[in-house]
């Protein structure tokens, strides 16, 4: 951070029945000025072990939401770690950001895995529930890679849902895989989720 050497990307989400982007995805890159570009894979889970992801979470915010202003009716979406959440502070920062920056609340959807769901469900549904007041979305990212259940999607109630790459290809190829990733779409479905 320090060094300006991370930098955001934006991954426009496409409506498949309009072609309209509906969101852009904010991803974070590191270009390293000795070893070029580092992955997001590698670095992340060690600025979570180090504390360091706290920073460099509100970092990202920050700069999205800024970099989102320009983009009219578009939703932002952001990536939000276990650690994040699990830091009580966290709704406290997201709010002065959403101020600082004059992003519009409603436009912004915070991505969560379900390990953020698993390894403390109280304080992370405390942190979502402040966090919707100022009515941001959240998306629940990677569903079926085998953490949540249906009783999570009903305790969360999220805005999104968005199934795991993995089950999506395996849809094509194992009967089971397909039965399963039309069982999450229908249950989402039931319970107004996008």
């Amino acid at each position: 951070i320090t060094n300006s050497e991370l930098s955001m990307h934006y991954q426009p989400l496409i409506c498949a029945k309009t072609h309209t982007v509906q969101a852009c995805e904010a991803l974070m890159r590191w270009e390293h000025p000795e070893r070029g570009s580092i992955s997001p894979g590698v670095f992340i889970p060690v600025a979570e072990e180090s504390g360091l992801i706290n920073s460099i979470g509100l970092w990202v915010l920050r700069r999205a939401c800024c970099d989102a202003l320009a983009w009219d009716d578009i939703t932002l979406s952001v990536n939000i770690s276990a650690a994040q959440l699990r830091n009580p502070e966290f709704p406290i920062q997201l709010g002065h950001i959403l101020e600082e920056t004059g992003f519009d609340p409603e436009r912004l959807e915070l991505e969560i895995t379900e390990t953020c769901l698993v390894l403390e469900p109280v304080v992370a549904e405390r942190s979502l529930a402040v966090v919707r007041r100022f009515g941001v979305k959240i998306s629940l990212d990677d569903f079926g890679t085998g953490y949540a259940s249906i009783g999570f999607l009903r305790q969360f109630r999220f805005e999104k849902l968005k199934l795991d790459r993995s089950l999506v290809v395996q849809a094509s190829e194992d009967e089971g895989s397909r039965a399963m990733m039309l069982s999450s779409i229908t249950v989402a479905r039931a319970m107004k989720m996008a």
